[in-house]
Order: C-alpha cells, then structure tokens, then sequence
C-alpha cells in the first residue's frame, strides 16, 4: 500500500459504524453528505486503503480522530483475515437501512391460497409450525434479490428461486411466495432466535455468477456469494438495500 493511503483497526470501524447509527445515516448517505465517492466510504468501512485526505475527512465528519483509529501497513498485513459469512452480512447491512416496508404475515387455514389482506400487519414474532408469506412494497419498479439470515445461522437467497421465479417487480406491494410457486405460503421451521430478511432492489438486471433460476430451491450462500453481492452492490449509483427481522418463538 502507498503511504498516502490509511486503513482503520477494527476497533475504530466499529466506533465509526456506532457514530453512523447515532446521526442515522447510511454509508451512501454520509458519501453524499461529505462529497465523497460512495466507494470510497465503503473502502473506508470495509478497511480498504483510501487516501489520507478521504480517510480524515470521513473521521471528522463523525467527530473521530483520525490518528486514534489508524493502523500502520505491517499491522494491516498482519491483521486482515478472510471475512466471515456474518462480517459480509453485516457489510452489506451497513449500505442499507431498517425499514417498515416489508415483514412477515400470517397466514391463517382459511386463507392458504395466493390472495392477500389489504392492510397487513407485518409479525414482529412468530411460532415455529405457523404459515406466513413475505412482503414488500416497492416505490419504483426493480430487480428484487431477497435473502435470509436463518436462526440456525446458514444464509438463503429467496428471490430469485422456485418461490419468487419473477424478480423484476413493478411498483407497489409484492408478496411471496409468488402465484405459481410449490407452495403459497412457507412453514416457520427450525429453532428459536432471530431471522433478517435483507432486500437489494436494482434498476439494473443483476449479472452475478451464481443467481438461481426462477425452478431452483432457495440457494444456501456462501462467502464467496456475499463477497461477489457487495462487489456488484458498490458498483451501482442506483442500488437500494432495505432490511427486517423478526423472532422465531416455540
């Protein structure tokens, strides 16, 4: 690395990811705010070297000193490690933003087919064995890719698959499992804790190598799915990235 480039200790990327959450803002938000590159901020979150001047610009903005959080070249080498399937979650997390936009609704006996309520409520928690469908409700229309963190801790990409083999949505509400699907609603299944569900909506068709089709199961990722997600995600000027999660309860 040249020596006009820094890189943040892990320590200091967590302080500057808590002073994003107290204003906040997302990573495309704070670009903006301070004329950066979008990359570039991203660079800076994913302790990628960017140039000195970026790297202190983006620590006053959130009211850190640079020099506390600066690690030295030898100390980077020695410190980096392949990101874990959580860390490249989370990364992807960073570039977007909570959202009531889309959840989980139950679907009762009387109404296991592909109609829909007007108004859902969308389930905060839900019990193992109940019934519910996604949904999400778009501004513009886009390419939807959706995916879960499971309480077991595997990750699924949901759109595109058997159960949403239509990702390029028109605006307004969406619900999966699509018509047409195996099933018109899925089973809760598994064990107790907490699910997310992450959305990536696209204006451009998404050209990642390992897409499922609209016949394939739901696709369990892997780091190098995620690591090619968030390469693609950094690469677009009109990429929306929205998230939710819920409790799975006995």
């Amino acid at each position: 690395m040249a020596g006009r480039s820094l890189v943040a200790s892990v320590a200091g990327i967590q302080r500057a990811k808590q002073a994003l959450e107290r204003r906040s803002l997302t990573q495309k938000a704070l670009s903006e705010d301070i004329d950066l590159a979008w990359s570039t901020v991203n660079n800076f979150f994913n302790r990628k070297p960017i140039y000195r001047t970026n790297f202190t610009e983006i620590c006053k903005f959130l009211d850190i000193d640079w020099r506390d959080i600066v690690v030295s070249f030898l100390e980077v080498e020695e410190e980096i490690l392949p990101l874990t399937l959580e860390e490249l979650w989370l990364q992807l997390q960073t570039l977007g933003s909570p959202t009531q936009k889309m959840g989980l609704v139950l679907v009762t006996e009387e109404t296991l087919d592909w109609g829909w309520q007007a108004d859902s409520r969308y389930e905060k928690s839900v019990q193992i064995g109940n019934y519910v469908r996604f949904e999400i409700a778009l501004d513009t229309q886009g390419y939807l890719l959706l995916l879960q963190k499971g309480t077991s801790g595997k990750f699924w990409c949901f759109c595109p698959s058997c159960f949403a083999p239509q990702p390029q949505l028109s605006p307004g509400k969406t619900i999966l499992p699509q018509e047409g699907s195996p099933m018109p609603s899925l089973e809760i299944e598994g064990d107790p804790g907490t699910e997310q569900i992450l959305a990536v909506i696209t204006q451009k068709e998404p050209n990642l190598s390992w897409l499922p089709q609209g016949s394939d199961n739901p696709l369990e990722l892997t780091e190098s799915h995620l690591t090619e997600l968030l390469e693609f995600v950094n690469e677009l000027e009109d990429c929306k990235i929205m998230y939710t999660e819920y409790k799975v309860i006995l």
